[in-house]
């Protein structure tokens, strides 16, 4: 029997070096099979190389977005293995996001069946036979626009998988449904694609300094909008990801890969990250898998003598990336990182990194991933079926709003992460807290989907690690500011969520006297700039009221919109228009039956302040953050239906800010010529939106706005320090003032500790001051992400939003800083002249889902000519 086995291994052996002498070379000048150290005994000649459909080799130059659609289209259409799944998703660039299932024959012959069976895994109570099921591995790439050995690579592997007649392959088929997700980022990886393929010329610079390898900001890591879609799983606020969680969700794979890029003087990391960051609520066995899957690609890049590491650096605590978010699903998420070359090589302390080795490693460690998903077949289905049987807690999650927008979008966030969500149809009282029937939703814990719903919702404060490689914190409910439960509520009757979530369409009652609007739903500022741009008169209540409208008498609170005409004018038809398409759509738009009000101002009060079309400037380009710039670009352009004029900061010195009402500059140092430009404009009357410390500290520093940091202890003790030496001290007072000395290797994770890399706070919020109209509550969870903390204004009128005495709701925050935070100012108002700098130290429109703080921004934009400071 052993000379037999060992027979079958030197056959082996000689068919395998036999094959690499003939085998075909995918393109003259690109990657050859020979290249990537894979066994390829043939191929079938009737797939289509890639040369044959694009004209291109792969690695040959950056392939485009629309190359790789063609040429998977091509395979698909002419492979018995591969079938096109169609468009799950439009980025906002207009290009098509796509997917495509690879398999055996005989798995994409009843593709349907298989689609259907992987549908009941998440029911306990279905009779599922998964011995026969073969597992689903969720190929994705390229996330990240501009790490793009991932998306480039998809040809290659698309093509060795339905063109090879390795029999091991083929038998791993038989085990596996690979959906493949080629370029989950279209719009940055084409973005990225034209600046490299622009730039390399003939004579490529290897230089870590040439342009090919320095991207301009935005950069095509970031979509459209300049977000990270990476972090997007959560949130889900971008097109490509509402459909990437369709596919996720419809095919409920049992292994998930998410390819990426690091930097160039780096190695190749696979997971498991580091063990003590892992989330508290992945079950230990996921891990377990995954360690048991990085042994297979420990083999394979063994083998080729490739250096690689893993527990190191990233983590799996954030759930709302693409290798950590399937782990609270009953999949295995794997995160890859290639040093990235960045364009066609580059200089590295490793030597020369070409993007044909970065090609190579992504290839070789799909392959692997192939062959450990076929492997473990059966233990990944039991664990994916073990995660759905588990007990299930009992009760439900209770949340509303006084903002039908926001609890719409909410909900919109629940399902589609397949969390099932009802509504409530009895009142529920909760201390001091009361749910309104028809108003309310209710969120039943004993659900498949529990232990995400746990993550979404949990406030958690204390922590195994206290480095982080994202957020510490993304409590749902805080983010959309809702009133909720922090616990589940035992008892409470419920019905199917209705269709509409709870807005109500009406016809608006013509009023000879005016429309009143409610400023607190979230979609009135896009109604509010439409009626400006149509030349309606409107104006914004700086007191609360009681109206007689066509209800009946309703409360107004402070922001409320009043439309009616102009001295001897009528309301333009146009805007007329707009409040009945708004009423139609369920806003809160009120017909007025008299000036004449029950309490409070009447119609006619000078308390109401007539409002103008704002003109908003931002500075983006270099020195600003995309991310910031990015995601307030997308609140203006997508939710207020807003133009906005975008100018980068090396123009700004060309450009006549007094054809601007509002600038806003994100984090970011200005010179001294931006600052003289922006103080002339703020003394004429602008109004400027400074956020991040930065921004702050550069105007600070400039004289412009008066900012008074909380020092540090370490930052006391240098100052001690620094004036016992100039007083000349004895030498044992300044020997209390220096530190005791610490371990070196220690450095990174002491820095790490200071570090403020996302948590929530709770602020207050003044209502009654212009920037927090809207509000009916002071309680205002922010987003903070800054280690700076700043005094209150000297102003007792000027600190609208102010943090509580205890303000960590959930995150991970030193002592010390949580000691800073302690009735810090979050936004102060300085004015100065004829306008004013509102000072932002959080980003209150955080990756689009805090919806909760963006208001205040856009309270600035269109009541910041009621900012003042009173005596």
């Amino acid at each position: 029997m052993f000379l037999i086995k060992l027979l079958v291994l030197v056959l082996k052996q000689i068919i395998f070096f036999l094959a690499l002498a003939v085998s075909p070379i995918i393109e003259a000048d690109g990657l050859t099979y020979k290249d990537l150290s894979v066994d390829v005994p043939d191929f079938d000649a009737r797939i289509p190389l890639p040369k044959d459909v694009v004209g291109l080799a792969v690695g040959e130059r950056h392939w485009y977005h629309h190359e790789i659609v063609r040429y998977l289209d091509a395979l698909a259409e002419s492979s018995p293995r591969m079938l096109a799944l169609g468009e799950y998703a439009r980025s906002h660039g207009g290009r098509s996001l796509v997917s495509y299932a690879i398999t055996s024959e005989t798995n994409l012959a009843r593709l349907d069946a298989i689609e259907a069976t992987r549908a009941k895994i998440i029911d306990p109570d279905a009779n599922l036979e998964i011995d026969d099921l073969p597992a689903v591995i969720h190929l994705m790439y390229g996330i990240h626009g501009n790490e793009p050995s991932a998306s480039n690579v998809t040809p290659l592997i698309a093509h060795f998988l339905t063109a090879t007649k390795d029999p091991d392959i083929m038998e791993q088929l038989e085990d596996v449904v690979i959906i493949l997700n080629p370029v989950l980022n279209p719009d940055g990886h084409d973005r990225f694609a034209n600046w490299t393929n622009s730039r390399a010329g003939l004579n490529p610079s290897p230089d870590p300094n040439d342009s090919e390898h320095r991207e301009s900001n935005p950069t095509g890591r970031t979509n459209y909008y300049w977000f990270d879609l990476n972090r997007d799983w959560l949130p889900h606020q971008q097109p490509e990801s509402v459909g990437r969680l369709k596919v996720f969700h419809r095919w409920k794979p049992n292994v998930q890969l998410d390819f990426h890029e690091m930097g160039r003087n780096s190695t190749y990391f696979f997971m498991p990250g580091v063990p003590e960051r892992t989330n508290p609520l992945t079950p230990k066995i996921n891990q377990t898998l995954t360690a048991k899957i990085s042994e297979y690609h420990a083999r394979a890049f063994d083998r080729d003598g490739i250096s690689y590491f893993t527990e190191e650096t990233f983590d799996d605590f954030y759930v709302g990336k693409g290798s950590t978010y399937p782990d609270l699903f009953g999949c295995v998420g794997i995160l890859f990182e290639q040093a990235s070359a960045r364009g066609v090589h580059q200089e590295t302390v490793n030597g020369l990194l070409t993007f044909e080795t970065a090609l190579t490693n992504q290839f070789r460690a799909s392959l692997s991933s192939l062959k450990a998903t076929a492997a473990m077949r059966a233990e990944l289905l039991k664990y994916q079926r073990d995660f759905y049987t588990k007990d299930r807690n009992r009760g439900h999650y209770l949340a509303t709003a006084d903002d039908a927008t926001r609890l719409h979008q909410f909900v919109r966030l629940l399902l589609g992460h397949d969390i099932e969500i009802e509504v409530l149809t009895k009142d529920v009282q909760v201390k001091d807290q009361l749910f309104p029937a028809n108003k309310s939703i209710a969120i039943p814990l004993d659900q498949p989907q529990s232990t995400y719903l746990m993550a979404l919702w949990e406030r958690r404060v204390e922590f195994r690690a206290d480095i982080f490689y994202d957020v510490s914190a993304w409590t749902m409910p805080l983010a959309f500011n809702l009133q909720h439960t922090t616990k589940a509520v035992r008892s409470a009757e419920t019905k199917a969520l209705p269709q509409g979530f709870f807005r109500t369409s009406t016809v608006l009652v013509d009023s000879n006297i005016g429309y009143l609007i409610d400023w607190r739903d979230s979609a009135t500022p896009a109604l509010l700039y439409d009626l400006l741009e149509a030349k309606a008169h409107v104006k914004v209540a700086k007191r609360t009221f009681t109206a007689r409208v066509n209800q009946g008498e309703v409360n107004f609170g402070y922001g409320t919109l009043f439309v009616s005409a102009a001295l001897g004018e009528a309301i333009p038809a146009s805007a007329i228009s707009l409040l009945e398409q708004a009423a139609r759509d369920g806003l809160p738009v009120y017909s007025v039956v008299s000036s004449l009000t029950p309490s409070g101002i009447d119609l006619g009060s000078r308390d109401f302040v007539a409002i103008s079309k704002p003109r908003v400037l931002m500075l983006t380009g270099g020195g600003t953050s995309q991310y910031e710039t990015g995601e307030l670009w997308h609140l203006f352009d997508t939710r207020v239906d807003m133009p906005i004029t975008m100018v980068d900061v090396a123009r700004l010195n060309s450009v006549e800010l007094s054809d601007y009402t509002h600038v806003v500059l994100t984090d970011q140092i200005i010179g001294e010529s931006e600052t003289e430009q922006i103080r002339q404009f703020i003394e004429r009357g602008g109004i400027l939106w400074a956020q991040g410390a930065n921004t702050l500290e550069s105007l600070n520093k400039a004289g412009l706005a008066d900012v008074f940091w909380r020092q540090t202890a370490e930052e006391i003790r240098a100052e001690a320090l620094k004036a016992a030496k100039k007083d000349e001290n004895s030498t044992k007072e300044i020997a209390a003032l220096i530190p005791d000395r610490k371990a070196f290797a220690d450095a990174d994770e002491n820095a790490a500790f200071k570090l403020v890399r996302g948590v929530i706070l709770e602020g207050k919020v003044d209502i009654t001051h212009p920037l927090g109209y809207g509000y009916s509550s002071d309680f205002l969870p922010t987003f903070r992400r800054s280690a700076k903390f700043m005094e209150k204004a000297q102003n007792s009128y000027s600190t609208p939003v102010i943090y509580t005495e205890s303000p960590l709701l959930s995150g991970y925050m030193s002592d010390e800083n949580q000691r800073l935070a302690s009735k810090s100012a979050s936004l102060i108002v300085n004015v100065r002249a004829d306008g004013a700098i509102v000072m932002a130290l959080d980003r209150v429109a955080f990756r689009a889902f805090w919806w909760g703080t963006q208001r205040l921004l856009l309270n600035a934009i269109f009541f910041g000519a009621l900012i003042e400071e009173p005596n």
